[in-house]
């Protein structure tokens, strides 16, 4: 369902249908129901506060364009401007002026205000699991590393670098920035969960919260194999597929490995997510400075993979 700021289409937008359409965007706007977003967006602006310039439908789909194509704001407001298959994706007519960058970031910063930055990607699963694509059979892991918007603080520098951010290494390479960390949907890699940590926070630390529970059985890599996840999972109810690391001084049976590498072979799928984002979306880095507005980019980038397969799964 498309929402337009003028429900009476003139004559320029009866020519605006007959151009040529782009096939991912027809095909989403045709299979996600808007409404229950729309509603959502729109208790963000109470009684009190006057009818917004443009409907927040409109900016949230322009942000989805912007976390799919990896666009900043001017870049999103001029390719709005000038595609006729994007304004009617986001639903506006040619007498519709486009939102500016200033009119994206305060949106964005409403988002936060009200809590929407931890919360956009559980409206868009609450269709997906009616639709009976999000299966709770096995639940994949991981995480991966952002390099963060700003270079790190000098040594001495009390200015510059991001508060938030944070040092690791990973293969002998420092790294500075954040750490993304999700649970997949085995069968459809369908996005349940996501969190964002400073890059220092080890993967192990996040499972417990992004895992919702519910599913049959949850695996991941040798990094969150414990003792206590084990039992976590043991009173959850939650079948075991976390690869196991031998004890110090011990080498696994045959039978664990045999295990191991069945496991690996079925979690590397949640590989494809962080390639999509990384090789399609422009999402190697983050762009912002800052935990809160970091976390809401990677909410994006999630509702984004989860519509892309949504339209890939709907058109098999």
């Amino acid at each position: 369902m498309q929402t337009t700021t003028n429900p009476q289409l003139g004559l320029l937008d009866s020519l605006m249908i007959a151009t040529p359409t782009n096939d991912f965007l027809e095909r989403l706007d045709r299979t996600l129901e808007w409404q229950p977003l729309e509603q959502a967006l729109q208790a963000m602006y109470p009684a009190t506060t006057g009818r917004p310039p443009h409907g927040p439908l409109v900016l949230f789909k322009m942000s989805l364009l912007q976390r799919c194509y990896g666009l900043s704001d001017p870049q999103c407001e001029e390719l709005v401007t000038d595609r006729l298959s994007w304004r009617r994706f986001v639903g506006l007519g040619l007498q519709d002026a486009v939102p500016d960058e200033t009119t994206l970031v305060r949106f964005r910063q409403r988002l936060r205000e009200h809590g929407l930055h931890e919360n956009l990607l559980a409206l868009v699963n609450r269709q997906l699991q009616t639709k009976g694509l999000i299966l709770k059979t096995c639940t994949l892991v991981d995480a991966t590393l952002l390099q963060a918007a700003r270079r790190a603080r000098a040594k001495g520098d009390a200015t510059g670098g991001d508060g938030d951010a944070g040092y690791t290494v990973k293969k002998g390479q420092p790294h500075y920035g954040y750490k993304a960390h999700i649970a997949v949907d085995e069968t459809h890699t369908l996005i349940r969960q996501v969190t964002l940590t400073s890059a220092n926070v080890h993967d192990s630390q996040e499972f417990e919260k992004v895992v919702a529970g519910d599913e049959e059985m949850v695996m991941a890599d040798k990094a969150y194999w414990s003792k206590a996840r084990s039992e976590w999972c043991g009173e959850h109810g939650v079948a075991n597929g976390i690869l196991r690391k031998p004890s110090r001084g011990q080498k696994l049976r045959p039978a664990t490995l045999r295990a191991n590498r069945l496991f690996s072979s079925i979690r590397c799928k949640i590989e494809t997510v962080f390639a999509w984002w990384k090789r399609s979306a422009g999402y190697r880095r983050v762009r912002y400075v800052g935990q809160k507005a970091n976390r809401l980019e990677l909410e994006f980038k999630s509702i984004c993979w989860n519509l892309k397969r949504l339209t890939n799964l709907s058109a098999a």
